[in-house]
């Protein structure tokens, strides 16, 4: 397993299990399948971007998860890669930035462990799964943010500038 990798001043810091190796430089491609991949320090995992805030600055604090959700190298900016890896990194964060806007929330169920999502969003009646544990979380102009089980986001605009029954199935998950 990787560790996790932060930048820190002007260098790279590392866990103090790979300190001793010195800073690390990320390699980043893209695969089979669109699937982006991360090299460093000798080692090579699958991973997908997850943009921080403040998404003003798309190409800046990327942070690169596997598919256990952890965090194996933050990216400050798309500038401190070298051209290929931030060309694939670009690739991969157009794609995995895709956001479903949501206009009216239809039903909310639980089965097992998700939840089941229907929603109209601009493109039509969506469905979809979150995990029973994830809740949305507050976007900066009071909407809400949902990522489903698949990694898209939709983004629920704010509870006042929904019709009656979207509030109502919203209102027992972001009370």
């Amino acid at each position: 397993m990787l560790e996790t990798l932060l930048p820190g001043e002007g260098e790279l810091t590392t866990t103090p299990e790979l300190r001793e190796l010195g800073p690390a430089r990320p390699r980043l491609w893209l695969g089979a399948g669109h699937q982006l991949w991360l090299e460093l320090s000798g080692k090579t995992v699958a991973v997908r971007p997850v943009r921080c805030f403040p998404w003003s600055a798309p190409e800046e604090l990327v942070s690169l998860r596997d598919s256990e959700d952890r965090e194996h190298y933050l990216v400050e900016t798309l500038a401190g890669l070298d051209p290929a890896s931030a060309a694939a990194l670009q690739l991969a964060t157009e794609s995995a930035g895709f956001v479903l806007l949501v206009e009216a929330i239809l039903s909310i169920e639980e089965d097992y462990e998700v939840r089941v999502w229907r929603a109209r969003t601009r493109h039509g009646t969506r469905t979809f799964q979150t995990k029973l544990d994830e809740w949305p979380w507050s976007a900066p102009d009071g909407g809400y943010l949902l990522r489903d089980l698949c990694g898209d986001l939709f983004r629920v605009p704010p509870v006042e500038t929904l019709d009656e029954a979207s509030r109502n199935w919203l209102w027992a998950y972001v009370g």
